[in-house]
């Protein structure tokens, strides 16, 4: 130990197996070249379902039904707003007329009337309704968008635990290796019973991770295929490189927010909640009824024919009308200010993402492979027995735990470049995708 501190794992005598233990510590970073400096040079957008696959599965899913019915009940509205609220009134009537020690006589009456909008309401009516129709399209893009982002996180998820599962499946089988090792050399009395009991609890350790991850992949894939039905289960396989986006930080939140649903629909509200305030405040003015009325009296002696109007006289409520209109305009305004302000962060977080992730995994990949070197050495100071076994597993966990990482920022790395391309429209847009 002593001439291990003054030159660390400098050399290392080699004993018969030291080629087996030093494939046991490359073990550690097999994996990690092979999933991060081996893997083919594609976008994450190759790590995706198909697009009519998941465009379909978007369709199907409650909430995009329902916008599809809620567009339905945003023409019936605007179809009730051209027609307006009031219908024609028939009214008839027949009465008995006594005179006093006189005839009777027999008298008819029929009146027709209607209430009609004017000073440009039916205008305004029509504008709320078209208003109304575009809100709502508005609306069905916006959840369309927020569904796409659900499933990309979900696809992810499931990515992230398929990767996990497999690395330690590999370290299982390295750990094994170790085991058999081990007991080789307590057998030939070159290595302590201890040694045996350590490197048996390291693959227990490593069994109940890989239980763990099972576990946590059967519960999102269940939950993938209970969300999407009809979705494909995602293949990991070799992760893609990340891609370092040449874009600003500034380029690529102007991306996003050059066509943001979020904002738009808060617009839209917004517009409408104007012009209802408008059209309430030319309530004002009250509609005015119009009616005709012709009558026969005395048996048909005398006829009326007749056209009156009537114009109701506002009062407190019509003014409290108006001003709730203005308040909920005023409300609506103030909503938009805000989701300005969270989407303009939103975005910047994801092109901040989009844009460092990238460099991030790129360090933790150095610091994974520097940790698998020392662990290979650890282990094969082991070897040469100038290293107790469990500093030599701490080694190893170490680079198990740096490998993990700096995979976990892969993916991460992968799903920022993935959303900055979902929220710029470029993918699973509700219209035909953008292109940069």
């Amino acid at each position: 130990m002593k001439s291990m501190m003054k030159t660390p794992f400098a050399r290392y005598r080699l004993k018969p197996g030291a080629g087996l233990w030093l494939g046991l510590g490359v073990g550690v970073g097999l994996s990690l070249q092979l999933a991060l400096v081996g893997a083919a040079q594609a976008s994450a957008l190759s790590l995706l379902p198909p697009d009519a696959v998941v465009r379909q599965t978007l369709a199907e899913l409650p909430q995009l039904r329902a916008s599809v019915l809620e567009s339905d009940l945003a023409r019936a509205d605007q179809r009730k707003l051209a027609a307006g609220q009031y219908e024609w009134t028939l009214r008839a009537g027949h009465s008995q007329r006594n005179i006093v020690g006189g005839e009777r006589y027999q008298e008819q009456e029929l009146g027709l009337e209607r209430t009609v909008r004017w000073f440009g309401k039916a205008g305004k009516d029509e504008v709320i309704g078209a208003q109304t129709v575009a809100l709502a399209a508005t609306q069905r893009a916006d959840t369309w968008h927020e569904a796409g982002r659900a499933l990309l996180a979900d696809w992810f998820d499931a990515l992230r635990e398929q990767v996990a599962v497999a690395r330690w499946q590999e370290q299982l089988q390295v750990a094994q290796q170790l085991v058999a090792m081990v007991e080789k050399r307590v057998k030939a009395g070159d290595a302590a019973r201890l040694d045996l009991l350590q490197a048996q609890a390291e693959q227990g350790r490593v069994n109940a991770q890989l239980q763990q991850a099972r576990l946590r992949l059967e519960q999102v894939l269940g939950q993938l295929q209970l969300n999407y039905r009809g979705l494909p289960q995602p293949q990991a396989g070799e992760l893609p490189v990340p891609e370092y986006d040449t874009a600003s930080i500034e380029t690529l939140q102007a991306r996003i927010l050059d066509d943001n649903h979020e904002v738009e629909l808060a617009e839209a509200s917004a517009a409408l909640a104007q012009l209802r305030a408008q059209r309430q405040d030319s309530e004002r003015m009250p509609d005015p009824t119009l009616a005709l009325r012709a009558v026969r009296e005395r048996d048909g002696q005398e006829r009326l024919l007749g056209l009156s109007i009537s114009i109701p006289l506002g009062g407190a409520a019509r003014s409290a009308e108006r001003d709730a209109a203005v308040a909920r305009a005023g409300m609506a305004r103030e909503r938009l200010a805000l989701v300005q302000r969270k989407v303009a962060a939103d975005a910047r977080r994801a092109a901040t993402e989009g844009v460092r992730s990238a460099a991030v995994w790129q360090t933790l990949d150095k610091v994974a492979q520097q940790a698998q070197e020392q662990a290979t050495l650890m282990l094969r100071a082991y070897q040469a027995g100038e290293l107790p076994l469990a500093e030599a597993l701490t080694g190893r966990r170490l680079a198990l735990e740096a490998l993990l990482a700096a995979q976990s920022a892969q993916v991460d790395a992968l799903q920022a470049e993935a959303r900055v391309r979902l929220d710029a429209h470029e993918i699973w847009s509700i219209d035909e995708p953008k292109h940069r």
